[in-house]
């Protein structure tokens, strides 16, 4: 039996693209992997096939990109620094977009982008653990780097401190004295959105501040708009929205406009992604901020690292950050005291004959 690219990189602790680059003299290798490689190449008495090697030679510098719609601001902003990384490290981008976040929508793409000779494939999608496993597994010449993804999956990952930045936003709403807070998630398949919940939930557990309703939006603002409209109707009594996202921050503060909620004077908001636009909304949004550059060039330094492959499960984690503006501020004491009025009232009526 002869011996193969998988057999050179099972023994090398290497993905098979790395022996295909260095069986070509590709200057993108690291000295100790090149080092490893050719070592297993010399004790398998491994032959290059040359055909092989001049076919391998056609293929595209092109990073592939699984995304939901770019027209979310934050997938956008991700996409673009993606991007500009890859344009720095001499490398071309391919998206393909999914709206549907389907296992087969998602395999569907992956099969596309290997269609062009794609090596490497970053997912901005959201995937559950068994998911983006069973992906990476069906595709082991591919190597991924995914983005959103449960923090226990066995894969490349790069994602922002989703849960430190929820408990900072959750934690600014208790220094300001709100009590009875709305929340207004993510899409439940996002595990980005499940770890920003968490941080509020945990934060809020400790204090006497109640969650009085929990929503869950799809990342438009038009959902936030809608939940808000819902929760006031229903009389629910809040003074803070905690927000998922910028995008939906918006729909929220259109909402409170319509029913004359003074922003923050009634009832603090704060976002989520610190997007450009957000410190021109009415009023400035506070938010926590997401570093979509940063997190754009680790998921193309991951992709492109030669020592890397999809069994050493890397994961690299993006700080956040909170950004206080006009959206929120200490809630200020009632200028009535109803109690007080209410025993004012009732001692008021015993003196009457």
């Amino acid at each position: 039996m002869s011996v193969t690219f998988k057999d050179v990189a099972e023994l090398a602790g290497v993905s098979t693209q790395t022996v295909s680059r260095v069986t070509n003299d590709s200057s993108n290798v690291a000295e100790g992997t090149r080092k490893k490689v050719m070592e297993a190449i010399e004790k398998l008495g491994y032959v290059p096939n040359k055909g092989a090697q001049l076919l391998s030679r056609a293929k595209s510098n092109v990073i592939g990109l699984v995304t939901l719609d770019i027209g979310l601001h934050g997938v956008s902003l991700i996409a673009n620094g993606i991007r500009r990384q890859a344009d720095k490290e001499g490398f071309g981008t391919s998206f393909s977009v999914v709206i549907d976040p389907t296992f087969e929508n998602i395999l569907n793409s992956v099969r596309d982008l290997k269609s062009q000779k794609t090596e490497t494939i970053i997912i901005n999608v959201p995937m559950d653990k068994p998911s983006a496993e069973a992906l990476v597994q069906q595709h082991g010449d591919i190597h991924f780097v995914f983005i959103d993804v449960p923090a226990s999956t066995k894969v490349n990952t790069v994602c922002s401190a989703h849960y430190t930045g929820g408990c900072l936003a959750a934690q600014l709403m208790l220094e300001d004295k709100r009590e009875n807070l709305l929340l207004i998630t993510g899409p439940n398949d996002s595990s980005a959105s499940l770890q920003r919940v968490e941080g509020w939930k945990d934060t809020l557990a400790g204090s006497t501040a109640t969650i009085q309703a929990i929503y869950e939006g799809n990342w438009q603002a038009s959902s936030a708009y809608l939940h808000t409209r819902q929760a006031i109707a229903e009389g629910i009594e809040f003074d803070s929205i905690l927000v998922a996202s910028d995008q939906m921050s918006l729909g929220v503060l259109r909402a409170l406009d319509e029913f004359s909620i003074s922003v923050p004077k009634q009832v603090s908001v704060i976002g989520y992604d610190d997007i450009a636009d957000c410190a021109y909304f009415s009023p400035p949004l506070t938010t926590i901020m997401q570093d979509f550059q940063t997190i754009g060039q680790i998921a193309v330094e991951l992709a492109l690292d030669d020592s890397m492959d999809n069994r050493n499960s890397k994961k690299q984690t993006v700080n956040t950050e909170l950004k206080v503006r006009k959206s929120t501020a200490i809630k200020e004491k009632s200028s009535y005291d109803k109690i007080a009025i209410q025993k004012l009232l009732a001692d008021i009526d015993k003196l009457l004959p």
